[in-house]
This record gives structure tokens, C-alpha cells and sequence, in this order.
């Protein structure tokens, strides 16, 4: 009888301890979520009720699983101190759950920014930059910084409230520790353990917990606010680092192959058009930091932001329909440069030992015969770029630690104007052929130019149309300077953005194709008078690029395995792009949008009237090639 007693005793104990703290984590992360759909008010707004009620239902499951992970340490620690005194144990509970609770709300305050402008929750790419301290308050700079600092100090005040009102009420008292006690709390430790675990797990299934228990709606935005965001972080962070097998297996290999072929056109004949009236001319690729579409006139946009872009468009090759493979500027490097699209694993660029498999472009052309440069105004080991241009073989590489102090005049290093003056400055000493790509920096937050304001406002969308107008200027000024060198009538210029932006119409979500749509144009007098002033509607993306100028000046296109030759009258005209937790395939039909995570079509990007199968069809073109890029990746 004497035994039941203190079972039935110390079973009160168990379920007060775990059930308070259980409630007090609970509380703290629907508060969180709360907070996340205010911040996104534009969002939130247009969500039925029902769907903002769904929201914090189908998010409670994730919200039960982090807090029976937050709970793993204090719990040990009582129960030793139940069978065994250990001092301080009260204040170590205290601390760590200070401490967890500091480091809750700072994710979840940084993920507020993060989803913004990203498009997509707080994930192993954004804490990966925090290497790189200088680039990542260079980027914060534009954020609302005082803002976030003030919602963190609320989350973590109401935390402490919570914690104060809730688990004040926990007994840390030893009780007596007779045979009864002792077999009893051992039992119940074994117990309560289990029911943990299950938590963890997110029931008793055979699907322990994954991000897809979160998504429940059509709606991107509402399955990304019931992710609980810590618990998104460390299961992306453990994916991130931990080598896998292929993931994204979706079909056979021989069904995989067959459809991989039809796209990237193998087996047909290369049938490429020449739009150059020299064999082997200079070239300059300038990269340009988060140009989109969505700011350039000739691309539909509103005019006036890129008119010195515009006029050489009316005098180049314009492609009216290309995108993007992703979303940073690592991913767009290694497209542009190795012809390589993004991977859901993140940017090839930080696999240094995946990178070094990669063929480049640079040192393609230097083995034909050019002299090779890159120039950067800002630090090239941000995102681990000098090894990417080590390993491509760039016989000079230029950043900013080969300006003077006095043109340190960007919170990222030098601008533009200065970064073009350079360039021109050294071409005048180099032989020909040559070949040169710079990448831009002053469109990149915090958009801060040397420059009289044109568009007036200090949004970010204004901010940003003023840094996108800066550059459009200095190109101006560095394609005038250009025409006085005598190696400019045998150069042809390429311009490309890195990848798009979410601004300046803060397009929601980071699937949306638009996103990743970005200007690519052929400009200079080496281009043949009947394509001068012309547009292409082909469909095409950033790792065509490498095919594309090695099927103009006659070279072999086969190292560049995913690279589609868009002068290549067989190809067939499509584009991918990976965004975090989904791929994009755009065809001329057609775009088809998957989520890898819950894997469903994420709705509303397809065209009306097309036909079920054709859109199955797509999707299996996309998850054929998403399985073919990571097989071979995996295997680097």
C-alpha cells in the first residue's frame, strides 16, 4: 500500500515537472509563430481565417516535438537530483532555460528579416554566412535593425513572465529516497522518457518528424509560418552537414536518363547559329548584383531605372525569358562560370571538395589561348569564392584588397564606378584575346551609393531602384571609356545578374518564378549588324551561359554537362531553378512549381487550360533532372 502511495505521489511530481515546462515551451512558440504572421502582416491578411487557424493547429505537432527536445536536459537533471543530491540544480535549470530561451527568440527574430527577403525560413545557408561577419552587418545594415532588437527583448521578456509564473511552481525539494522512492522514480523515469521520445518523433509512425508534418495548405506562406523555426533550423543544419544518399529519387534511373537526354538535347546535332563576326573575341561577362526583371524597362519593368542598360539593348542581343538557378550569389557564380545549377544541398561553392570536380569557363578559354581576370570590389573568401576562382584558373583575381584605402568607400568594399575604372585601366596593359568577368556590388544591401538620390523615399524598394540606377550609370560610364580602347571593336560584352531579388515589388514567396527571372544580353560591335537590336524568347538560365560561348567560338560544349547552348537551334528551351525546399522547371507551356518537403505542386504557377498530363508530365521533366543533378553531385 506503502508502495503505491509513492508511486501515485511521485507520478504528481513527473507530470507536474514535464507538463509545466512542456506548457511553458508550447506557449512560447505559439507566441513566436503569432509574432511571424504579424511581421508578415501583407501575408497574413489575405489567408482565409481558417487557413490562420491552421496555421497554429498543424503547427503544434513541430511545437510539442521542440519542446520535448528543450525539455531532454532539465528533465535529466531532476530526476539525478531526485535520486541523488547534486547542488544548484534549481539555478542550472534556470540558466540553461535562459539560455534556450535567449537563443529561441534570436532565431526566431533573425528568421522575421531572413523570410523577407529571402522568401524562405532561417536555414543553413544564412548561418553559414555568419563566417563572414563584416558581409553579414553589411547586409543587416538595411534591416529594421532597432525594430527586431526591440521584438527580441519582447519575446524574451515575455518568456521570462511565462517562465516566472509557470515553473516557479516546480519542487526541487529531495524527498525521501526509500527503496519505494527510488524504484518508483526510476520507473517513471523510464516512462516519461518514452513519452518524450514520442513527442520528439512527433507519434508513434514509422515518419518520425520532418518538415512536412507542418504543411497543410496551398498556400507556400502559411505552410512556412506553422514551421516552427527553431526546430526547422537545427533539422536543416543536421541535413546541411551530414553527407546523405541521393534524397530526391523520384523514378528510375533509365526513365531519369531518357528524360535528362530529351532536355539537355542529347543525340541531336548541334546546330548552333553564329551571331559573332570574329572568331575569337575579347570577352567581358559583367555580373550584376541582384538585377531582376522586375527594374529593367526593356524587360518590362518600370522605365527610367536602368536607361543606359536599355539603350544597349536596343543595340544588342536581349534574352526576354531567362532566369536565375537560385538565389545567391554563390549559386549564380558557379551557373555562370561552371555551368552548374543550384542544389538543394546549397551553393557547390562552400563543397570545396565537390567544387574542385567542376569545369570552369575561365580555364577552358585559358587552355584556348586567352589571358583570364576577375574582379570583385568586395572580399572574394566571402561564400568561399577565391577557391571557386583559384580552381577556375584565373591568371589574375582582384577584390578589394587591390584597391587603395581611400576607394574603401562601400560598407562591402569599393563601388562600382571605381570597380569599372580599374577594369579599364588594366585592359589597356592586357594582350588580346582576354577574357574578364567582374562582379557588382552596390546594388547589394545596404544600398548605399555615392549618388544624388533619383527615386525619393527611404523604403527599400526606393533604396534599391537608387543602387540599381547607380550601376546602370557607371556601366554607362565604363562602356564609353570602353569604346576609345582599341580592343573594344573585337569585345563582346555579356551581361547577367547573379540572381534576382525580392524587391523592389517584394514579390511574396520564395518559389514565385518571377523571382528568379534576370536580364542576360549580348552587346558589341562583334555581334553581326542582322542580330544587333534583336530579342530572343527562348527560355534559358545562368548555366547555359558557359555552352553558349563555347559554341561561338567553335569549341566543344561537352565538359559542360548541364550547360544548354542557347544559340543551339535543337535545344530544347527550358530553365530550372532550386529555391529552399523546391524546385522551379519553366518551360514554353508552362512553369511547374514542387515542394521537395511535402511533395505536392505548390499551386498557381502553371498557365490556365493546360492539360493534367502535360503539367505531369513537367513535373517529371524537373524531378528527373533535380535526381540526375543530385546523383551526380552526391558522387563528386
Amino acid at each position: 500500500m506503502n508502495f503505491f502511495h509513492t508511486l501515485f505521489s511521485e507520478t504528481r511530481r513527473f507530470v507536474k515537472f514535464l507538463l509545466y515546462h512542456f506548457v511553458f515551451w508550447v506557449l512560447f512558440f505559439l507566441l513566436c509563430r503569432a509574432i511571424f504572421l504579424l511581421y508578415h502582416l501583407s501575408q497574413t491578411k489575405v489567408l482565409p481565417l481558417a487557413t490562420t487557424a491552421g496555421i497554429f493547429l498543424y503547427g503544434l505537432r513541430m511545437d510539442f516535438s521542440t519542446a520535448a527536445y528543450l525539455i531532454v536536459a532539465p528533465y535529466v537533471l531532476w530526476v539525478i537530483q531526485s535520486l541523488i543530491p547534486v547542488p544548484f540544480t534549481k539555478r542550472l535549470i534556470a540558466v540553461y532555460t535562459a539560455f534556450m530561451l535567449l537563443l529561441t527568440a534570436l532565431i526566431t527574430t533573425s528568421d522575421l528579416e531572413i523570410y523577407k527577403i529571402w522568401g524562405s525560413k532561417l536555414n543553413s545557408q544564412a548561418v553559414t554566412y555568419l563566417k563572414y561577419p563584416k558581409e553579414a552587418i553589411a547586409s543587416m545594415s538595411s534591416s529594421p535593425v532597432i525594430l527586431l532588437i526591440g521584438i527580441c527583448a519582447c519575446i524574451v521578456l515575455a518568456g521570462y513572465c511565462l517562465y516566472a509564473t509557470l515553473l516557479k511552481q516546480i519542487s526541487f525539494e529531495v524527498s525521501p529516497r526509500s527503496l519505494a522512492a527510488v524504484t518508483s522514480r526510476l520507473a517513471l523515469f523510464l516512462l516519461f522518457s518514452g513519452v518524450l521520445i514520442v513527442a520528439i518523433r512527433g507519434g508513434t509512425g514509422l515518419a518520425p518528424m520532418n518538415p512536412g508534418f507542418a504543411y497543410f495548405s496551398a498556400q507556400q506562406f502559411a505552410n512556412h509560418a506553422a514551421l516552427n523555426t527553431t526546430w526547422n533550423l537545427m533539422y536543416d543544419l543536421k541535413h546541411y552537414f551530414r553527407h546523405k544518399n541521393n534524397q530526391f529519387t523520384y523514378m528510375s534511373d533509365a526513365e531519369m536518363h531518357k528524360r535528362v537526354d530529351r532536355l539537355t538535347a542529347v543525340g541531336l546535332p548541334t546546330n548552333t547559329e553564329h551571331i559573332l563576326s570574329v572568331s575569337r573575341p575579347n570577352i567581358i561577362v559583367v555580373i550584376l548584383e541582384s538585377w531582376t526583371a522586375d527594374v529593367i524597362g526593356s524587360l518590362g519593368a518600370e522605365k527610367g531605372i536602368t536607361p543606359n542598360f536599355d539603350e544597349l539593348a536596343s543595340h544588342g542581343i536581349l534574352f526576354t525569358d531567362f532566369y536565375a538557378n537560385g538565389y545567391r550569389t554563390s549559386f549564380g557564380i558557379a551557373a555562370i562560370l561552371s555551368g552548374f545549377p543550384s542544389t538543394p544541398e546549397g551553393s557547390i561553392l562552400n563543397r570545396a571538395n565537390k567544387m574542385e570536380r567542376l569545369p570552369t569557363l575561365a580555364a577552358g578559354l585559358k587552355a584556348s589561348g586567352y589571358g583570364t581576370s576577375f574582379y570583385y570590389g568586395g572580399d572574394t573568401h566571402f561564400d568561399d569564392m577565391n577557391a571557386f576562382f583559384v580552381h577556375s584558373k584565373f591568371d589574375t583575381v582582384n577584390s578589394k584588397a587591390s584597391f587603395q584605402g581611400k576607394d574603401m568607400n562601400s560598407k562591402w568594399g569599393v563601388h562600382d564606378h571605381v570597380l569599372f575604372e580599374r577594369v579599364i585601366s588594366d585592359l589597356a596593359r592586357k594582350p588580346e584575346p582576354f577574357f574578364t568577368a567582374l562582379l557588382t556590388i552596390s546594388s547589394h544591401e545596404p544600398f548605399d551609393v555615392p549618388m544624388a538620390t533619383v527615386f525619393k523615399g527611404d523604403d527599400q524598394p526606393s533604396r534599391f531602384k537608387n543602387s540599381v540606377n547607380y550601376t546602370d550609370r557607371s556601366i554607362k560610364t565604363f562602356i564609353d571609356k570602353a569604346r576609345t580602347q582599341p580592343w573594344f571593336k573585337n569585345t563582346l560584352f555579356i551581361f547577367v545578374a547573379d540572381h534576382g531579388s525580392v524587391l523592389p515589388l517584394r514579390r511574396p514567396g520564395a518559389h514565385i518564378p518571377e523571382r528568379y527571372r534576370i536580364p542576360l544580353l549580348f552587346y558589341g560591335v562583334v555581334i553581326r549588324k542582322e542580330f544587333q537590336g534583336s530579342t530572343r524568347t527562348a527560355i534559358g538560365s545562368q548555366s547555359d551561359i558557359p555552352a553558349t560561348i563555347f559554341g561561338q567560338l567553335g569549341l566543344s560544349t561537352e565538359e559542360f554537362a548541364w550547360s544548354n547552348n542557347l544559340f543551339n537551334a535543337n535545344r530544347y528551351n527550358f530553365a530550372f531553378y532550386n529555391f529552399s525546399g523546391g524546385f522551379g522547371l519553366k518551360t514554353e507551356s508552362q512553369t511547374v512549381v514542387f515542394d521537395t518537403v511535402s511533395g505536392k505542386l505548390i499551386p498557381g504557377n502553371t498557365s490556365g487550360g493546360i492539360p493534367p498530363t502535360a503539367v505531369e508530365e513537367d513535373l517529371k521533366d524537373g524531378q528527373a533532372f533535380l535526381q540526375n543533378l543530385y546523383q551526380k553531385y552526391s558522387r563528386f
